[in-house]
């Protein structure tokens, strides 16, 4: 009897133990598979966070371009959560856009994503290809001018009597378009062209008194001290020589070249001047010292004797004057980005007169490729008078004169300069960069704002 209640003794501390086994796993599993569906729910909570967070970017950047002052917004719904907007602004052209989303509160969210992009100014490259392009007025180079790179122009180029050289191509158009007294390194196209030299090849309808180291293909030939090195494809030919095969008559004469337009346009002026008087208006005056400047504009002249330190685009509706030494340089802010200093008013023919004095800079933000353009809006085509003068040892900047003559005066040295009309006095030198091909500037207001290539970052 004593042996069978311990037999049933045994039995049931075995099955409670059973029990407890069999209780343990199933709260084990029940454990899991509440962890599982929780897991399950942060993680379809997450990314419907990442999709509200990147509904709060676009909704952002069409607010930047719809809603005048907007700079964030708090808990605001979409679909199943929040988001909120936060926004650093760096200049003018360019903001911070944090985007913090939950779900489906910030109080207790499931489930969180932040993403951060950099917002910018629409932007555009304007085709600065040349080391100058030139309108109607054309080229005057005095002895021992350079440019050191591509001139195209729809005017005459004409070179002093000794040591006018362009490195590169030469391009003239028009069926007047002329060259005369140059040193031509590159290739060289016009209706005609006399008194030079070109080391590569020449297309024209005349060549006179001209040395060809290259091939010429012309309708004639004429010296004295005419030359051809290369080939020569002619129609007729006096008192030139040539020492390559030679092809008359000649069934393909060039064409003289197209003109070519400038490339901004006035609308797109009016875009840079509404940017800078998007940051209010101030009287002209004098600057001395360092001090932060832009967007702004000032409403009559403006002399610098110091040191600009541009945030954003200035536009002064008078003139501007450089001392000797000042310096205009981009804030470190805009990056890769290039900016604008525009100086005038529409049509004026008295004031946007810029005047750059001896040994003033003008430099971009400090990364590669990035510039400033200092642009005049006076019209003086068919005048002498001068839009843009810049002074001895002067450096750096594009020069942009739509319907003016810039004049640059002796060893000055410049990057690149687009003109209506260009005076390059003895010594001075315009080398091309070839990062100016690819200088993004910002287009104002009616480019809208985008985000930024390559800097879409999830944070968290």
């Amino acid at each position: 009897m004593n042996r069978s209640r311990k037999q049933q003794g045994a039995i049931i501390i075995i099955a409670l133990v059973f029990v407890l086994i069999i209780m343990s796993l199933i709260a084990s599993l029940i454990g899991y598979t509440f962890l599982q569906a929780r897991s399950s729910r942060q993680a379809v909570a997450r990314e419907q966070a990442l999709n509200i967070a990147e509904a709060g970017v676009e909704t952002a950047i069409w607010k930047l371009n719809h809603q005048t002052g907007y700079t964030g917004e708090t808990n605001t719904s979409f679909g199943n959560g929040v988001y909120t907007v936060t926004m650093t602004n760096l200049n003018n052209i360019t903001r911070i856009i944090n985007v913090n989303a939950y779900v489906p509160n910030q109080t207790s969210p499931v489930g969180q994503r932040r993403l951060q992009v950099t917002a910018v100014i629409g932007t555009k490259n304007f085709g600065f290809i040349y080391g100058v392009q030139v309108g109607g007025g054309g080229l005057v180079m005095d002895n021992n001018s350079q440019v050191t790179g591509n001139v195209i122009s729809n005017g005459p180029i004409v070179g002093g009597n000794n040591g006018s050289v362009i490195t590169g191509d030469v391009i003239v158009a028009g069926a007047s378009g002329s060259i005369q007294n140059l040193t031509i390194q590159g290739n060289s196209r016009s209706h005609s062209i006399q008194n030079s030299s070109v080391t590569k090849n020449a297309n024209h309808t005349t060549l006179t008194s001209t040395q060809v180291t290259g091939n010429a293909s012309v309708s004639s030939l004429a010296g004295p001290s005419c030359s051809v090195a290369g080939t020569a494809a002619y129609n007729t030919r006096t008192n030139c020589t040539v020492l390559g095969a030679i092809t008359t008559p000649n069934s393909s004469v060039p064409a003289d070249p197209a003109t070519t337009t400038l490339p901004i346009s006035a609308s797109q002026v009016t875009n840079w001047e509404n940017e800078g008087a998007s940051g209010g208006t101030i009287s002209g005056q004098t600057i001395s010292g360092t001090v932060n400047l832009g967007p702004i504009k000032v409403n009559g002249d403006l002399i610098i004797n110091g040191t600009v330190n541009m945030t954003g685009t200035i536009w002064v509706t008078g003139n501007l004057t450089m001392g000797n030494g000042s310096k205009i340089q981009l804030d470190p802010s805009f990056g890769p980005l290039s900016g604008e200093f525009i100086v005038g008013t529409a049509g004026t023919t008295t004031n946007g007169y810029i005047n750059i004095n001896n040994g003033a800079t003008i430099l971009g933000s400090g990364t590669s490729g990035s510039y400033v353009m200092m642009l005049s809006e006076r019209n003086t085509s068919g005048t002498s008078n001068v839009a843009i003068t810049v002074g001895n040892n002067v450096a750096g900047a594009i020069l942009y004169a739509n319907d003016g003559l810039v004049e640059v005066v002796n060893n000055a040295s410049l990057k690149e300069i687009t003109a209506w009309k260009l005076h390059l006095n003895n010594l001075t030198n315009v080398t091309y960069d070839t990062g100016y091909s690819s200088a993004e500037f910002t287009t104002g207001p009616t480019g809208g704002w985008e985000v930024k290539e390559q800097t879409w970052q999830l944070l968290q």
